[in-house]
């Protein structure tokens, strides 16, 4: 069966999940050309390891605190902490208490082609 996603133009909730944290897995909220949004869950200890995604990616901590590792950084993110990185960027990330997050991944703006002038 395929997982329905949230259409355009319609709301969807990114509220802490709070006491459903513990039960709770990842989960896509928006699938469209060009756009994918998820929420990542993650328990406490649980790690995503280096990896890497074609897209551009913006994630927001909900709840919880996490180790957001790019670019040769480790970031400690808090609830309503935003990183943003570039398409194709390594990244990890390891959840210091259970957390959720909202991450976005934006495809890469195509380079228009210039058009011909006709002389």
């Amino acid at each position: 069966m395929a997982l329905i996603h949230t259409p355009a133009g319609a709301i969807f909730s990114a509220r802490p999940l709070a006491a459903a944290l513990g039960e709770a897995s990842s989960y896509t909220l928006v699938r469209d050309p060009g756009l994918q949004i998820f929420r990542l869950v993650l328990q406490a200890g649980q790690r995503l390891h280096s990896h890497q995604v074609p897209e551009r990616m913006v994630i927001q901590c909900i709840e919880g605190r996490f180790l957001f590792e790019t670019m040769g950084r480790q970031l400690a993110m808090a609830p309503g902490d935003f990183c943003h990185i570039g398409a194709g960027e390594p990244h990890a990330v390891h959840a210091q208490e259970a957390a959720s997050a909202l991450v976005m991944l934006f495809a890469p703006t195509p380079t228009p082609t210039p058009t011909e002038n006709p002389t």
